[in-house]
């Protein structure tokens, strides 16, 4: 396959390789192929039980990351500890628009606070994926052009760009001309990540409602969100991953993407390698997302896309990150490749070669691998994570087919059950391997189905929330003349009406946490 003199694809199997030899206009200039003591700007500490395991990844790379920060957050525990190297606080980064303004401001602080020269900036958030690409710019490094990471940021705008290359033809409306769409359709918002907010509806009066019940809410947010109405693609989802330098392709993987389908809702729930569709049909998907990454403009690092494949429409790209995929996308790349998806997306951005990457083939061709979220089947909060998760170790440590499980929030957390209203929540990874994919399958549906059956020791709801808080958490609690109001606000979030009598505030100059 070729496409419009962007990359070449042969089939092998059920990989996808490019040229060995980089076309002349775009090699690289020959540099050490070392990140170590490079200086890398981040911009956003993140929250904590999320972001710490990328900044510890990032110093034990041997990275020194100056952080751009608001005030007040947990930077400062960093910065104490040795994991960043400098801290530059810009009061507001958080909520500013990112704009050009915010851009200089970041440009600015960094200078005066005698930042030393930057060899990238590396972004890990949607949240800062425009402000990142400015600040780049200004510094003077690699980066994917602001105009770029603006088009896949804007779902519309990435509509319109691929269209306008003649590469996809959507049929998508504003809520003014919904009585032309072909139902069922899919409404979104504009600018968005991991389905939150992506709702399938079946006719127009649904639409409507839908629209209207999201303006209803009454913040700021709800009446600026920009929301858009467009066909529902009927296929296999797949996840994509491209790794680009200096505007050429060194690498792209197809994986089949599992969708959990939540009443209108779609969850994202695993990733399946070697995926399902044909060799011809993945070398397709490949040639069209590397047209589309193209005609985007973008050029450096690792790009994630979502891509529903129809026999009627072919490839369709659902969106386009100017960033590495979350979820399983990186463990899956590092358990298939033996790819570290962090570790390439730096290496491109400072100068080191990736090239490396042409041709790269799964460490084991023959194995199938399968990766999948256990979910909670209603609301709740959770509690316990930790034994939980040891005891699942416990059941399956012995089983060569079991890849990992890990726990992907802790504990405390409000959880969305898949049988409510929302997006699921996902609470544990699990990753499994056969020699074939039924057998794969088998054994991660498994897990997950076990994981279910005692789901009720890890997240509560009703009288077993309030009980554990009467036994758990009662006890380092005073009483005061608010424990009638605590105990109500705490039996609705349980969701029963008889408040919990004894529970006040606590004496928190007295807690350690």
């Amino acid at each position: 396959f070729w496409t419009s003199g962007v990359a070449e694809a042969v089939v092998l199997g059920a990989v996808i390789r490019f040229p060995r030899s980089l076309p002349p206009s775009r090699q690289m200039a020959s540099v050490e192929n070392d990140v170590c003591r490079r200086v890398v700007v981040v911009i956003g500490s993140g929250v904590r039980a999320r972001s710490i395991e990328m900044f510890e990844k990032l110093h034990a790379m041997g990275l020194q990351v100056v952080l751009v920060d608001d005030r007040d957050t947990w930077a400062a525990q960093m910065l104490a500890s040795g994991l960043i190297r400098q801290l530059v606080e810009v009061p507001g980064v958080s909520a500013r628009a990112q704009d050009a303004s915010l851009a200089d401001a970041v440009v600015e602080a960094l200078s005066a606070a005698g930042a030393p020269p930057a060899d990238a900036v590396y972004n890990a958030y949607n949240k800062y994926l425009l402000l990142s690409s400015l600040v780049a710019e200004r510094l003077g490094v690699a980066t994917n052009p602001y105009d770029a990471v603006r088009r896949c940021v804007y779902k519309h705008e990435t509509r319109k760009c691929l269209v306008a290359a003649g590469l996809e033809d959507w049929l998508s409306f504003s809520m003014g001309a919904v009585a032309k769409m072909r139902f069922p359709a899919v409404l979104k918002p504009a600018k968005g990540s991991g389905s939150s907010g992506v709702v399938k509806v079946a006719s127009e009066a649904e639409a409507m409602d839908e629209f209207f019940k999201r303006k209803a809410r009454g913040s700021q947010a709800a009446q600026d969100e920009v929301l858009i109405l467009e066909e529902y693609i009927d296929g296999p989802e797949v996840g994509v991953e491209i790794v680009m330098q200096a505007g050429a392709v060194v690498f792209c993987s197809v994986m089949d993407a599992a969708k959990q389908s939540s009443g209108a809702y779609f969850q994202g729930t695993g990733r399946s390698y070697p995926s399902s569709l044909s060799p011809v049909i993945q070398a397709m998907i490949s040639s069209h997302c590397i047209a589309a990454v193209a005609a985007l403009g973008l050029t450096s690092g690792v790009l994630d896309l979502d891509v529903r494949y129809s026999e009627a429409s072919g490839p369709r790209v659902l969106e386009v990150n100017a960033r590495m995929g979350g979820g399983s996308v990186g463990v899956m790349h590092s358990i298939v490749y033996g790819l570290d998806l962090v570790d390439v997306h730096l290496r491109a951005l400072v100068g080191c070669s990736v090239r490396h990457l042409v041709g790269l083939m799964p460490t084991d061709p023959a194995l199938h691998y399968e990766a999948g979220w256990v979910m909670s089947p209603y609301d709740g909060v959770t509690v316990g994570m930790a034994p939980f998760v040891e005891r699942l170790h416990a059941t399956f440590r012995e089983h060569p087919n079991i890849v990992e499980i890990v726990p992907l929030i802790g504990d405390g957390k409000t959880v969305v059950g898949y049988r409510g209203n929302g997006l699921p929540t996902s609470l544990i990874q699990v990753v499994t391997k056969a020699e074939d994919k039924e057998s794969a399958e088998h054994m991660l549906g498994t897990v997950l189905s076990t994981a279910e059956e005692g789901i009720s020791d890890l997240v509560l709801r009703g009288e077993a929330l309030l009980g554990f808080v009467a036994r758990e958490i009662a006890p380092v609690f005073v009483t005061s003349p608010v424990a009638t109001a605590m105990a109500a606000a705490v039996a609705g979030a349980a969701g029963v009406a008889a408040p919990l009598p004894g529970i006040a505030l606590p004496q928190l100059h007295g807690l350690a946490d």
